[in-house]
């Protein structure tokens, strides 16, 4: 993974930092409008989140089986905790092969704040992955800072500070997805407070390996 993790970055290897920072940030309004914008999940369904840090989005989520992976085991360990009980299931690791072969087919894929933290090379294994492990109508939905024309210059600021070292422009994140998907469309989102600029993006189609 392509990311700073020393000097002020390491601090937010600590559950209690990033959550502190997401606060700020106003995470908790971004995953709901998030998870009714655009996952728009279904009673019943199989998610798969990946990079789902402490699992916040779980709770916006409604009725559906949930599972998780995460490289950063004290985050599994709080969102363990905060999800105990539910039908959340979560995995200290990368999603990997070994993973892919080890789950049923997923009704959708949330990819939130990871693809800038990869390479092209890394971020198309992914979409490799999962094109295997979602269902001929599922979907992969991501989410990341991005780099547009006439962006406001604090959003841009605050995003070049980013611990992820490879924030793209919309067309370098939708050319990740090819050949693994035959459907991607995107958005742009701009926040006006705290400023901040997201690409959205929505995989559906997926392609057998070639």
């Amino acid at each position: 993974m392509a990311e700073r993790t020393r000097g002020p970055w390491s601090v937010l290897t600590r559950p209690w930092a990033y959550e502190a920072l997401q606060a700020l940030l106003g995470a908790e309004r971004g995953r709901r409008d998030f998870a009714e914008r655009y996952l728009r999940p279904r009673p019943g369904d199989r998610v798969l989140d990946i990079g789902c840090g402490t699992a916040g989005l779980a709770r916006y989520l409604g009725p559906v089986t949930y599972v998780g992976y995460e490289p950063n085991a004290e985050y599994v360990a709080q969102g363990q905790a905060e999800n105990a009980g539910s039908d959340v299931a979560l995995h200290v690791g990368y999603f990997d092969a070994a993973a892919a072969a080890r789950h049923a087919a997923f009704d959708l894929v949330i990819v939130s704040a990871v693809l800038h933290h990869m390479d092209d090379g890394q971020a198309s294994e992914l979409f490799r992955l999962l094109a295997r492990v979602t269902k001929p109508q599922g979907r992969v939905v991501t989410l990341d800072n991005v780099y547009v024309p006439n962006q406001n210059p604090i959003a841009k600021f605050i995003i070049s500070m980013d611990r992820g070292r490879n924030v793209r422009s919309p067309e370098g994140y939708a050319a990740l997805t090819h050949p693994h998907f035959a459907a991607c469309e995107g958005t742009v989102q701009h926040r006006a407070w705290v400023p901040y600029t997201f690409w959205i993006m929505e995989c559906q189609k997926p392609m057998p390996d070639p």
